[in-house]
């Protein structure tokens, strides 16, 4: 316990540091501090010498394998289903793509930068069971001509992986005119569910990727953009479109529900991982990263791959709606869980209202 607490002691020293260093004053300590969350449950964690169970520290392969032992794979998973995985090339979501296809399933994977796509897949272990689809979530005439083409090639598909996101940018709009952060990270992929939700099979899958960082931020309804005097802040807007995830994720489950339908939605941290999603943060703050992140990129694609493919009858994943961390269920923060259902039902209507008004949807 004295070397956890010593540990912990040099890591709120090396962030007070940065701060001063970076002469913060759009984030709060406290809110810097909310960064080594995962660093210390990390020191804290369950440990465990046994291959078959899942932790912290597992990693996708891990979870293929223990869920394959156990019987515990979805039956679409069984079958070679359809996984769609939004940002695939990169980081966390291509080992999602790797381990999706590894499982014999025939994996959409979604990206911008083909060039980087066709690299990616040519290092992927089952790479005949993967297809590089363009889309580019800043322009959503991407997105449509990407959901079309998606629905034209593969009919229906099983599993929504929504993985792609960007971090801490500096102000900016996208084509459509979104504040960069929540229409990248949350309008995009709100409008790509809704154009594929009718082919995704029962039983299906829809995971939406967000952060321990949703702590970062609110959301302020009549400014979701930062147009109408909002002060702008890059992890103030990260915080914003990663909390707007999680209630997108229960707001959907919710209409399935209501629906009658067995799709599930769920949402996800997983983990503070070395990736090039920390490129827009300063030399400081990825050197930060570099000291107190959690998991490598294998260990952290873990929870993504297991919302993707437990069996939902054999899991938390049962109800749809949790949120998820190191392959089990946890709790966000008060606005996060929303627990008179307000905050999701509000944000669902004016994602919604937006994509209307410019004629994205009719």
């Amino acid at each position: 316990m004295l070397t956890i607490q010593k540990s912990v002691h040099c890591a709120l020293y090396l962030l007070k540091f940065i701060r001063m260093q970076l002469k913060v004053t759009i984030v709060s300590t406290a809110t810097i501090l909310i960064m080594l969350s995962s660093f210390t449950n990390g020191l804290l964690c369950r440990s465990s010498t046994d291959k078959n169970v899942l932790t912290k520290k597992s990693t996708g392969l891990d979870v293929l394998r223990i869920l394959k032992n156990e019987n515990k794979l979805a039956p679409y998973v069984k079958e070679g289903g359809v996984a769609v995985v939004t940002g695939g090339n990169s980081g966390i979501g291509a080992v999602s793509v790797d381990v999706l296809a590894l499982s014999g399933m025939k994996v959409v994977l979604c990206a911008r930068n083909l060039d980087s796509a066709k690299k990616e897949v040519e290092q992927m272990s089952a790479k005949e069971n993967v297809r590089i689809q363009e889309m580019d979530l800043t322009d959503l005439s991407s997105v449509k001509a990407a959901a079309e083409e998606i629905i034209e090639k593969e009919g229906t598909i099983d599993v929504l992986l929504l993985n792609a996101g960007v971090m801490a940018t500096p102000y900016e709009l996208t084509k459509d005119g979104f504040e960069l952060q929540f229409g990248t990270n949350h309008i995009a992929h709100y409008f790509l569910t809704n154009l594929l939700l009718s082919s995704i099979n029962e039983n299906g899958r829809v995971v939406s990727v967000a952060s321990t960082a949703h702590t970062f931020g609110d959301i302020d309804f009549d400014d979701l953009n930062y147009s109408n005097g909002r002060k702008y802040t890059p992890w103030g807007a990260y915080g914003q479109s990663k909390l707007a995830n999680i209630l997108f994720a229960k707001g959907l489950n919710d209409k399935l529900k209501e629906k009658n339908s067995n799709i599930r939605s769920v949402s996800l941290h997983p983990g503070v991982i070395r990736t090039n999603l920390w490129r827009y943060t300063g030399s400081f703050v990825s050197l930060a990263t570099n000291l107190i992140a959690d998991k490598s990129v294998e260990q952290g694609a873990a929870t993504n791959l297991y919302c993707c493919m437990v069996d939902a009858e054999n899991s938390d994943i049962k109800d749809g709606g949790g949120y998820f961390v190191d392959c089990a269920i946890a709790s966000p923060n008060t606005s996060g869980e929303d627990a008179d259902k307000v905050r999701r039902e509000m944000l669902w209507n004016r994602s919604e209202e937006m994509l209307r008004r410019d004629g994205w949807l009719s």
